[in-house]
């Protein structure tokens, strides 16, 4: 194969004529190329609408299976739910079953129990009612026991609303007129005023302790006190001997008065200690009267001690005169006054008990 040379205008003629012969290639490759980069495009738009379609599809088919997984577990979830509250409420009523089973047993046990409980709490009654009976005796009897043996009105009443209070608990119509007669007894002690012989017998042995320590008169005014005490009246004298001449004689000089009795006051501290112990005496002895309710003894050493009270002592001084008030006080109270009698239930509680014991006497033979 021959080579030839080419010269340079053939080069540009060659050149020219490659360049015309792409530009021809060119234009008649534009239109293909054209409809190939439509083709292409509708190709990609399609493959891209393939792809979109296939993911949401996908993604669809991902959510019903997301939904159906959902619906699977709230369907578990639910069926769950059911079996365990079905089991809960099973267990629930077996063991509200079984309480009210339980319930029912202690409910039965309950009632045997309050049955027996009746039948004891009957018998005992029958046994106790001749207890409380007995009570009501000694506390009548006790009663009576105060009123006359230590004159203690408040006791014989406190005793005899006991007796009245046992009764009302054995709720026995048959002894309504025991009760009425206690109530009677007790209306009737009431009206007496009760003395307060212990607050009596502890002033006095309070005044006793304190004896040494009250003020006496002075000789002064144990004179003028006895004086003014005196009626001062002139002596008559009458006779024919000499002493009644000459008694009438002085009297007739000058302004004598004759008293009818001496003047002894208590100057000295011997007589001052006897008229201590005297009133001691006289207080002590009165306490002793009051408590042994000798009501003669008890107005008689009153007396003496408000006399030497009044003789001997400072009656200005606040312990003399409330000393003197006490007494004068004492001197008025009546240690023995009129008692009722309060047999009458004792009685009558005694009867109802014999014609018990007859009328079971009479049962028991039958």
């Amino acid at each position: 194969m021959e080579t030839r040379e080419l010269k340079p205008a053939d080069t540009n003629t060659s050149k020219t004529e490659q360049k015309e012969s792409v530009d021809v290639i060119e234009a008649a490759n534009a239109p293909a190329k054209k409809s190939f980069a439509v083709i292409f495009l509708f190709l990609l738009l399609l493959i891209i609408t393939a792809a979109g379609t296939a993911g949401l599809y996908y993604l669809w088919q991902q959510q019903q299976a997301l939904q159906n997984q959902q619906q699977n577990l709230a369907d578990d979830l639910s069926a769950q739910m059911e079996q365990s509250s079905q089991k809960i409420q099973q267990g629930l009523t077996q063991q509200l079953q079984a309480q009210s089973n339980r319930i029912q047993q202690l409910q039965s046990e309950l009632a045997t129990l309050r049955d027996l409980s009746q039948s004891a709490l009957q018998e005992a009654k029958r046994g106790q009612r001749g207890w409380i009976l007995a009570e009501v005796d000694y506390l009548l009897r006790l009663a009576n026991r105060r009123l006359q043996v230590a004159r203690d009105i408040n006791g014989a009443i406190a005793a005899l609303n006991s007796a009245s209070e046992r009764l009302y608990d054995l709720g026995d119509l048959r002894l309504f007129d025991v009760r009425k007669q206690l109530a009677r007894e007790v209306a009737q002690l009431k009206s007496i005023k009760q003395v307060d012989v212990s607050g009596i017998a502890m002033s006095l042995d309070q005044m006793s302790l304190y004896v040494n320590e009250l003020p006496f008169k002075t000789v002064q005014e144990e004179v003028k006190a006895q004086v003014k005490d005196d009626k001062q009246t002139p002596v008559v004298v009458t006779g024919d001997d000499f002493a009644d001449s000459l008694i009438s004689t002085i009297i007739s000089i000058g302004d004598i008065k004759v008293h009818q009795r001496s003047i002894k006051p208590a100057s000295s501290a011997s007589q001052q200690q006897q008229y201590e112990a005297l009133l001691r005496t006289h207080l002590l002895s009165a306490r002793l009267a009051v408590l042994r309710y000798d009501q003669k003894q008890f107005g008689y050493d009153i007396k003496q001690a408000s006399t030497i009270l009044a003789q001997h002592y400072q009656q200005q001084d606040n312990r003399v005169a409330n000393m003197q008030k006490d007494l004068t006080a004492f001197a008025a109270v009546n240690l023995t006054p009129q008692l009722p009698d309060i047999t009458g239930s004792w009685q009558l509680l005694k009867k109802l008990l014999l014609d018990e014991d007859a009328n079971k006497a009479t049962e028991d033979k039958k």
